[in-house]
């Protein structure tokens, strides 16, 4: 089979139900049976058209009140100390010290309440594939807030991944390279000539574009000395920690040596020779392919998904249209193979139990035990995925978060009214279950599903996967 032959449906392999939840589950967040539907019916062209709408990105949401009033503080008095002849640091001036910390606590307060904001996106959102994939960028190009310590910033990184979400990876690669929260999670905001730092540079090639094996220590080094002076406008107010400016002053403007290529490099010079490397389209390509498709995908996928970003020119849109068009994104190896990360559980769960208004800030430190905190990946690796996300304690902690969900006093309305046991299952899994399987559900279940038979369906391994 060729790797990305294109699905023709016909009489013995049809677009069905089946195949049009799969690809709303890997595209979206629990889809529900009437948006299966409407998809089995409109064919997979119309559903790849309506999945690749995506609307105009959202404006700043009003979690940032209390943030700007409290920076407000801060840069006021920053301005005065500096029209008395100071030049403050606002981490160590006495006076600014406990303006700083009541700044620091109101972003600790907007972080949760950015991460509410966006599992709402997630849940509400006609355009699912553009939150899916800014939850794939956020995934790959790591920020931890527990680094950044802004919560605007985060927001605007959001907002950046959402924009190019599904665009040029190029285009993309070059706002990732100079937005603030990313310049200051990887210092290059203090990589400086003379004083080069590497973290940058080497995450830039190591887990960002290329992968290890294509490049050396040296060309970590000369690519360091390459982004100097790719900055921050003024560490001393919260503005001026959120631009980005070169620096002339600070950049390295000698001759470098990189994958092979000699001048006076820069940051603009490093992105398109790694761009112009074969390793980097198959590099993205796996990594696209492992989180819509496969955790251990046909490596004739992946190259097939590669040439594609290799043809035309890093465009991400018929890149990922080749692959849910292919032959091969419907067969048994793909479909059920992904476990769901704890997002994609908790907004699932949401959705299947249609809970009106959830308490989106409390499942968002919930997310934390489940193993995915938002804004908080554990390193600049980000999440592993995969069977990582499920071990003992945390199926305990989805079991309870689901029974919690459907006991709680803003929850979903009585079970009893979803129907029979075929469409509680169909609209939570999407599928039957093996015969063995359903008689035992059934015997519990009566004539109509109960709360309990509900949870128990939410525990099931098929409710974990996607």
């Amino acid at each position: 089979m060729v790797a990305l032959e294109p699905f023709v449906p016909g009489p013995r392999d049809p677009w069905d139900a089946e195949k049009a939840a799969h690809l709303l589950r890997r595209t979206g967040f629990g889809p529900l049976p009437e948006e299966v539907a409407a998809s089995e019916a409109a064919g997979l062209q119309k559903t790849l058209e309506a999945l690749f709408a995506f609307p105009p990105e959202p404006p700043e949401p009003p979690i940032f009140d209390e943030v700007r009033v409290a920076e407000a503080r801060v840069d006021e008095a920053v301005a005065g100390l500096i029209r008395r002849g100071q030049r403050p640091a606002p981490g160590e001036h006495p006076e600014l010290r406990p303006l700083v910390r009541d700044a620091q606590r109101a972003h600790g307060r907007a972080i949760v309440a950015l991460t509410a904001w966006w599992l709402d996106r997630m849940a509400r959102t006609p355009a699912p594939l553009q939150e899916k994939l800014t939850l794939f960028w956020h995934g790959h190009f790591t920020t931890s807030f527990g680094d950044v310590h802004d919560a605007v910033a985060m927001f605007v990184q959001n907002q950046m991944f959402r924009r190019h979400a599904a665009g040029n990876f190029g285009r993309l690669l070059a706002a990732v390279a100079r937005d603030p929260a990313m310049l200051r999670y990887l210092n290059n905001a203090e990589n400086r000539k003379g004083h080069p730092n590497e973290n940058w540079a080497r995450e830039l090639m190591e887990l960002f574009t290329m992968g290890i094996g294509h490049y050396t220590e040296t060309d970590v080094k000369e690519s360091a000395r390459a982004w100097t002076g790719w900055t921050l406008r003024d560490w001393r107010t919260f503005a001026g920690r959120r631009t980005f400016a070169f620096k002339p002053a600070l950049h390295d403007a000698g001759v470098k040596t990189f994958l092979g290529h000699t001048g006076p490099l820069d940051g603009t010079d490093v992105m398109r020779i790694i761009l112009a490397h074969p390793a980097t389209p198959r590099w993205i390509a796996d990594r696209l392919v492992r989180f819509f498709a496969s955790p251990a995908p046909d490596p004739a996928m992946v190259d097939g998904v590669a040439q594609v970003l290799q043809d035309t020119g890093y465009e991400l849109r018929p890149a990922l249209e080749a692959l849910f068009r292919s032959r091969a994104f419907y067969q048994p190896p793909v479909m059920y193979a992904q476990v769901k990360s704890p997002v994609e559980y908790v907004v699932g769960a949401v959705r299947h139990l249609g809970i009106a208004a959830p308490d989106w800030e409390r499942l968002a430190l919930l997310l934390g035990p489940l193993g995915q905190r938002l804004f908080f990946p554990p390193t600049v690796a980000g999440w592993r995925g995969g069977t990582a996300w499920v071990n003992a304690g945390t199926l305990f902690a989805r079991a309870d978060l689901a029974a919690s969900l459907i006991a709680g006093r803003a929850g979903p309305p009585d079970a009893r009214a979803w129907g029979s046991l075929d469409s509680l299952l169909a609209r939570f899994l999407g599928r039957s279950l093996p015969p063995h399987r359903r008689a035992v559900l059934a015997r519990l279940n009566g004539s109509r599903p109960t709360p309990a038979v509900v949870h128990l369906v939410m525990t099931l391994p098929e409710y974990h996967v996607a």
